[in-house]
């Protein structure tokens, strides 16, 4: 990497926290906060009708109609709402696209899909922006008093267990307490003390961290990993902490660290390749590769186009380069064009 490029690339170590790997401001409402309302139609152009989630627990899942993982996440869902555990509820799977087709070829793409729920048009994704969905699909889980119980960004290998223990939560019966020990399975049916222990940190560590206390989240991540060195979401959030401080080759190792736990997650391919691009020479191929497989996956993350037009730049395909950072900024825009 030359001088300038290398100046550039570590000087846009804060945005790529934010933008690039993702930050706090994407995470989807709380657990526990009222669910948005749904202010977007179906593909007969009929407003949607809040009456028909009164009172009974919803599935709503952001995505695509031609997107591959959406119509996985579409399978699974179906499958989960066959477990005899939820027989005889009326819980409604609702999908939402963003597609900017005529209602027509939306029809034509859902016929082929075969889902038995509600599908609902938001192409000016206002329903996106106010669940803060930033990966494709992304499953929130609401309950019949209409608050967050759960969301669930991107195919996760526990995918089923998670949706069907949170919409258990939703029918009240599966304490919240017991929810979270099946969020985080230790040796037994039941979190260890340590686990307790190093959830609470990392949580500690994530709130001082949007506070600028870089240090102090700094000893509370280290902390948690001690208690619990298999926590995913403690090495993320030290991943993050480290790319903002400069620390490269700390960042990779837990980015690396998390892959080994779970390969296809997104932030984790991308804090890899983002080092990676920092580091520039050989291994731009190798982020580049990366890259290009979260958007085979998902061509509408705002963060993988613009750390491939960083890549692109690198590699002097200027033209490339361009369209990669217009296309993050425009997926960009249209999330933040529809924000209240």
């Amino acid at each position: 990497m030359n001088s300038s490029h290398a100046m550039r690339a570590l000087g846009c170590i804060g945005l790529i926290a934010a933008v690039c790997i993702g930050g706090a401001s994407s995470s989807a409402p709380p657990r526990g906060s009222t669910a948005p309302a749904l202010q977007v139609a179906d593909l007969d152009g009929n407003p949607f009708d809040p009456s028909c989630v009164s009172g009974r627990p919803c599935i709503l899942i952001f995505g695509e109609l031609y997107h591959k993982q959406t119509r996985e996440a579409v399978a699974e869902v179906e499958k989960v709402l066959d477990d005899p555990r939820l027989a005889g509820e009326t819980i409604l799977p609702i999908l939402i696209v963003a597609q900017k087709l005529s209602r027509l070829e939306l029809k034509t793409q859902a016929e082929s899909l075969g889902m038995a729920g509600v599908i609902l048009h938001d192409p000016d994704r206002r329903a996106f922006a106010d669940y803060r969905v930033s990966v494709m699909p992304t499953v929130v889980v609401v309950g019949r008093d209409q608050t967050v119980i759960h969301s669930l960004p991107g195919l996760t290998p526990r995918f089923a267990d998670i949706l069907t223990d949170a919409l258990l939560v939703g029918l009240g019966r599966l304490s919240a307490e017991r929810f979270d020990e099946s969020l985080h399975p230790g040796d037994g049916n039941n979190l260890s003390e340590e686990q307790v222990r190093a959830n609470r940190l990392t949580q500690l560590a994530r709130q001082l961290a949007r506070r600028g206390l870089d240090e102090m989240a700094d000893e509370k991540y280290a902390e948690a990993l001690h208690l619990w060195p298999h926590s995913i979401e403690a090495r993320l959030g030290l991943g993050r902490l480290n790319l903002k401080r400069g620390r490269i080759a700390e960042a990779e190792s837990q980015f690396r660290a998390v892959l080994a736990a779970a390969p296809d997650l997104v932030e984790a391919n991308l804090g890899v390749a983002y080092v990676q691009t920092l580091r520039g020479g050989d291994e731009l191929a190798q982020a580049e590769r990366l890259v290009r497989d979260v958007l085979d996956r998902d061509a509408t993350q705002p963060r993988a186009h613009y750390l491939l037009g960083l890549i692109c730049e690198q590699r002097d395909r200027t033209a490339e380069a361009a369209a990669s950072f217009k296309r993050a900024a425009e997926l960009l825009l249209e999330r933040q064009s529809v924000e209240p």
